[in-house]
């Protein structure tokens, strides 16, 4: 599925970015790291990189828990 379609990139382009440990996890490296270092244009994706990021954090926090 395509995040973004102003610099397209894919939710596994998404993943694949979250899952990288030199990638800091903040929306504008994400972003940055999916799109080659594009800025966004019309920001409609910024929502669902947010939404990842908390869900792969809150992840973390529950594997780091057991």
């Amino acid at each position: 599925m395509y995040i973004c379609m102003c610099n397209p990139f894919t939710d596994k382009d998404l993943d694949g970015a979250l899952k990288d440990d030199s990638v800091k996890k903040k929306t504008s490296a994400i972003y940055s790291a999916c799109t080659g270092g594009e800025k966004p244009c019309c920001g409609t994706c910024i929502c669902e990189i947010k939404d990842r990021i908390d869900a792969h954090n809150e992840e973390i926090l529950v594997l780091a828990a057991e």
